[in-house]
């Protein structure tokens, strides 16, 4: 690979990784939870950049404005990646769990 070669191919992922990021920003801005990667890729081919999901998901990887990436959806960082357990867990009051156990050990010395 010729040096020019490298050079333009590191300016064009620079580039993509500068309009994905402005993409990610105004989704976020938004209040976009979640982005088709296949959207923003037309997206991107609007604005001649050319590159394949794989490009994208590696790029979007790289973004401190993803949360998390596949090749079906970007999640922006403003929200919570779609691994992350939201369910509540039952609360525990442990001060009346101490409380109890205490009373169960004065009267088992009784």
């Amino acid at each position: 690979m010729l040096i020019n070669e490298v050079i333009v191919e590191f300016s064009q992922s620079e580039s993509l990784q500068a309009q994905l990021d402005d993409a990610l920003a105004l989704a976020m801005k938004k209040g976009i939870e979640k982005v088709s990667t296949e959207k923003l890729r037309i997206h991107l081919l609007k604005q001649n950049q050319d590159v394949s999901i794989e490009e994208i998901v590696l790029a979007a990887q790289q973004s401190e404005y993803v949360s998390s990436a596949n090749d079906i959806e970007i999640i922006p960082a403003n929200q919570l990646s779609g691994d992350v357990d939201t369910e509540v867990e039952p609360s525990v009051d442990v001060s009346q769990m101490a409380g109890d156990q205490a009373l169960s050990d004065i009267k088992s010395e009784l």
